[in-house]
């Protein structure tokens, strides 16, 4: 899902940003464990954890809440681009 229809460009870089730098802190591709989302993983501890930070920031600098699904969205795409594995949008397929 493309978060760029509910954020706009500083806010979206904002939270790509942050998601990235808190993965890189916290080492969070070098768990040694599977991603069990299930709530219980250390990945899933910190992954709320680093989403509630993100969400506390993001009303810090702009000011307002995002939609939830947002952060979600970000966070697992901040994982790809970190692992060099982000799809890349589909533009139109002819410019007018």
């Amino acid at each position: 899902m493309d978060c760029r229809e509910w954020l706009d460009i500083k806010q979206y870089e904002f939270l790509m940003n942050y998601f990235m730098r808190r993965q890189r802190e916290l080492a969070l591709s070098e768990l040694d464990e599977p991603y069990s989302y299930d709530g219980y993983s250390r990945y899933d501890q910190l992954c709320q954890q680093v989403v509630k930070e993100a969400e506390l920031a993001f009303i810090e600098c702009f000011g307002e809440p995002a939609p939830p699904i947002v952060f979600t969205n970000l966070f697992h795409l901040a994982e790809l681009e970190l692992a060099g594995k982000r799809p890349r949008l589909k533009g139109p397929k002819q410019l007018q």
